[in-house]
């Protein structure tokens, strides 16, 4: 009997093995390591202070240099719900955005480009037919 139940195991294991590489070959974006860079793009030599996290990683505080760039690497996880939001505080406004969001970005970039300007915070498609958009200060 328990032979049987080992067997039944190990069947349902590789099925689960199946599934779960049949779906990341259909979806790459899924394996592929996708990044996001800020550009500080603020007039007058002025400094950006940026702090981005996950549900599951803070990377910390960072202050972006005039015309100077802050970005982070990571791997979509395989739900396809992976979210990096930043809070980006200028002398000009700040506001709390999702600079990665899996659904959103998973076609639009695999290098998320954005600048912070006086205005606020734009985002550059990477892709031909990616849609740019923009942020507002809060």
């Amino acid at each position: 009997m328990l032979d049987k139940n080992k067997y039944a195991l190990f069947l349902l294991l590789l099925a689960l093995f199946l599934s779960v590489a049949a779906a990341l070959e259909k979806d790459e974006s899924i394996t592929v390591k996708a990044s996001v860079w800020v550009r500080n793009r603020l007039p007058s030599g002025q400094n950006v202070t940026i702090h981005c996290q996950s549900k599951d990683d803070d990377l910390g505080v960072h202050t972006i240099l005039p015309n100077d760039i802050y970005n982070f690497e990571f791997h979509n996880n395989i739900w396809g719900t992976t979210l990096f939001f930043c809070r980006v505080t200028t002398s000009y406004g700040q506001g709390l955005y999702d600079f990665y969001k899996y659904s959103r970005d998973k076609k639009r970039c695999t290098v998320c480009v954005y600048r912070v300007t006086k205005d606020g915070v734009s985002a550059l498609s990477t892709v031909p037919g990616g849609t740019d958009f923009f942020f507002k200060w809060q």
